[in-house]
């Protein structure tokens, strides 16, 4: 039977006077009472009817997972067609593979994790997909690996070799990571010496060791026509001719390394000449032969690290191309020695920088060593720079040594300022700080002598203190609202302050309200470009 005609067919008995049943219980008794056969005759009714009704509930509960089921399906159904109606599905194939090109970064092949390898996480996706990403070639020749992660059980390199033939004849950036290991695997050897072997291909080569450079080079490379980057991060060299197998690379440009002899560079023939950008742990009086050497540098980076030699020199070394100067810091077991920075802005002098980074390496560690005041100054004194970008990252310096920098820095564009990391008492971000932002001498709250930092166009900062009362969001608020000027001010020479284009304010641990800073939201519907990231209710406020 039907589901329709068992439906039908059944019919609920209407004459059942269960009042009149209670009565009875309660009054009749003797020869008033019905007889034992009309009795059972109304319970067989009764039980029947209620087998007539369990099994009715039980084709309705049947029918209703049969229309859940079939919701689910069409809910299925009109979310691939709603998929089917996605702008994304008109986008030429051209488009797509910029986009794929911008979200595919490195691929960790040895991670074991889907997520760690873009590139083959897009091929899943669908076959329009997977065409695409192996029409590719520049998405799969960006290879990472870690030899101390790696399954050294696997039978076979198969998805090492799958990218490479991937990759046809696009260049290839390379990363080798690790741990520091004293002999290879025969595994691990043979995936370096795999690399080694497309050394005509390199564009970008990262290594972290020792071994894995040395297993690298398994077959004598000295040709590589298209390597631009090299990074030797985590050792150094002791002979000059060292890097002389690099001495062909004509588009080498980037070179990071941990030290070298830099007294013997002469006899190097590495293209020192070539290099735009260098990355060093170390710095003496040789740094000289170093910058007359490299006389094209625009970029210079100096890493600190527990074996460094950091010496001054007796008379300043003129670097008259760097125009980005960037510190990596960190605290090391001699206490008693100078700093990096100390070393380096009080032997050197960049008349061209433009861009100055410090930040630290090892946050977990405490940075013991005061900001340089009268180092910076002096520095600044005798490059006579033209200072536009200035970045702290959890470097300790009190909020008036920060205003004291800034008021010596007029051309600056670009403020970044991190105190993650820091004590509360060496943070710089305090309310003192804020308020010496403010583009008007008396803002109501603080007077002052001269507005800082006239020229500002883009603020970053990111603050690490707890509680409601450890920021002023409201005198925050007036700096940048008092920053924001609308189009009838094209020229700022009536006001004098440059109109600030962009304010990014990360606060790590504590909340912000949207009352507060509402007057922002105006702003960004103006123009500005406003980002508000706070913790832990409310992650992102604004973003753009």
């Amino acid at each position: 039977m039907s589901f329709q005609a068992a439906l039908e067919s059944f019919q609920i008995r209407t004459n059942l006077d269960l009042a009149d049943t209670y009565e009875k219980l309660r009054t009749e008794y003797g020869s008033s009472v019905p007889s034992k056969a009309e009795l059972a005759r109304e319970i067989a009714e009764a039980e029947k009817e209620m087998d007539g009704c369990e099994a009715q509930v039980h084709r309705l509960q049947c029918h209703i997972q049969l229309l859940q089921h079939h919701r689910r399906r069409l809910d299925e159904y009109t979310m691939c067609l709603r998929s089917l109606m996605a702008p994304l599905r008109k986008l030429p194939n051209e488009l797509m593979l910029r986009i794929f090109d911008w979200a595919c970064e490195m691929n960790d092949l040895t991670s074991g994790r889907l997520q760690t390898m873009p590139a083959l996480t897009i091929s899943c996706v669908c076959s329009h997909w997977r065409d695409l990403a192996k029409s590719y070639p520049r998405l799969w020749s960006r290879i990472c690996v870690d030899l101390t992660e790696m399954h050294l059980d696997r039978r076979d390199l198969t998805l090492l070799e799958t990218y490479l033939e991937l990759s046809q004849e696009s260049p290839l950036s390379i990363e080798i990571l690790g741990h520091k290991l004293e002999t290879l695997e025969p595994r691990q050897a043979a995936l370096c010496s795999m690399l080694g072997s497309y050394s005509e291909r390199w564009q970008e080569l990262i290594v972290s060791q020792p071994t894995f450079y040395k297993a690298l080079l398994t077959h004598d490379p000295n040709h590589f026509p298209l390597l631009d980057s090299l990074t030797i991060s985590n050792f150094g060299f002791r002979l000059p001719g060292s890097l002389d197998r690099f001495q062909d690379a004509s588009r080498l440009q980037s070179l990071s390394l941990l030290s070298f002899p830099l007294a013997k560079v002469h006899k190097s023939n590495f293209p020192w000449q070539q290099l735009t950008s260098l990355n060093i742990c170390s710095y003496s009086k040789e740094i000289k032969s170093l910058m007359e050497a490299s006389s094209n540098l625009t970029e210079l980076s100096f890493r600190e690290w527990e074996d460094g030699t950091f010496k001054r020199n007796s008379f300043p070394v003129v670097a008259p191309t760097v125009r980005a100067l960037s510190f990596s810091v960190s605290q090391t077991s001699h206490h008693e020695s100078e700093s990096l920075i100390d070393v380096v802005l009080s032997s050197t002098t960049f008349p061209a920088l433009t861009s100055l980074y410090i930040d630290r390496i090892d946050v977990k560690e405490d940075y013991e060593h005061p900001w340089p005041k009268d180092i910076v100054q002096n520095f600044l004194s005798r490059s006579r720079c033209t200072l536009t970008t200035l970045s702290l990252k959890s470097i300790p310096i009190v909020d008036e040594d920060l205003i004291d920098l800034l008021r010596r820095l007029p051309s600056l564009l670009h403020l970044a300022i991190d105190d993650s990391s820091v004590t509360a008492h060496n943070s710089p971000i305090t309310l003192r700080f804020i308020q010496s932002l403010h583009a008007f001498r008396y803002n109501g709250r603080s007077s002052s002598s001269s507005i800082l930092v006239r020229k500002l166009q883009s603020l970053s900062l990111t603050f690490s203190g707890f509680g409601p009362k450890s920021f002023s969001d409201r005198d925050f608020v007036g700096v940048v609202s008092s920053r924001w000027y609308s189009g009838c001010y094209t020229d700022n020479s009536e006001i004098g302050t440059a109109c600030l284009s962009s304010v990014v304010m990360r606060f790590l641990h504590r909340d912000v309200s949207d009352d507060v800073y509402a007057p922002l939201k105006h702003l960004e519907e103006a123009g500005m470009r406003v980002v508000i990231l706070a913790q832990p209710k409310l992650p992102s406020l604004y973003s753009k």
